[in-house]
């Protein structure tokens, strides 16, 4: 059997048990889907290994050997579609509705960062910081006149629709794990160019080796 039509057939036998009000035995489950009673176990084994469903049994007090039966677990399933860029949206809306949103939305990202920094500690504020935009998916790039180049932006929808909210959290982040650091290094201005599209971090109060005189 192929693998994408065992996984439509193990998604069968979740429904069947989406479906019932009572847990279900491998004979009932047989039945309603037309299959062999050892091929739907060999699905209800694989379902009982990834934590989708449950086994009991029986406790009826029947004569003989107590039947097994299967029940949906009833929590949220790991494997359903997020709808994150939705949870995204109202949380830059609620920001934007702040008395000063670019400072609000800062201070979120600051209180963000800080936890963050937690996670990353070195011995250089400047390569802890491109360590951890690394980590969150920011792919920076720092160059020797005092910068660090965001060359990837996670959220770059809502940057682009939303610049002053988003723009402003990441601001906030990368201010936020400095002094989380207790670096003398702090993050000034966040600059969007759009030739090459990327963000620059304008550094203050670091000293970053001169570059190289070429021949």
């Amino acid at each position: 059997m192929a693998t994408g039509v065992r996984a439509s057939r193990r998604e069968d036998v979740l429904r069947l048990l989406d479906e019932a009000r009572e847990p279900q035995t491998i004979a009932a489950l047989a039945e309603r889907l037309g299959a062999h009673p050892n091929t739907v176990r060999l699905h209800l084994e694989r379902l009982l290994a990834d934590g989708r469903i449950e086994r009991t049994v029986d406790d009826r007090g029947l004569p003989g050997r107590p039947a097994q039966l299967f029940r949906r677990v009833r929590a949220m399933d790991g494997a359903a579609a997020r709808r994150y860029r939705m949870l995204a949206e109202i949380l830059v809306d609620e920001l934007s509705r702040a008395d000063e949103p670019a400072r609000a939305a800062t201070e979120a990202g600051r209180r963000w960062g800080q936890r963050e920094a937690a996670q990353t500690a070195g011995d250089d504020p400047v390569t802890d910081l491109v360590a951890l935009l690394e980590r969150i998916g920011f792919r920076p790039r720092i160059d020797q006149a005092g910068r660090v180049d965001v060359c990837h932006c996670p959220f770059l929808e809502l940057a682009r629709e939303r610049p002053d909210i988003v723009c402003s959290i990441h601001l906030g982040l990368m201010q936020g794990a400095l002094q989380a650091w207790d670096a003398d290094t702090s993050v000034d201005r966040l600059e969007r160019r759009e030739l090459p599209d990327v963000c620059t971090a304008h550094l203050s109060g670091t000293r970053i080796a001169e570059p190289a005189h070429t021949l």
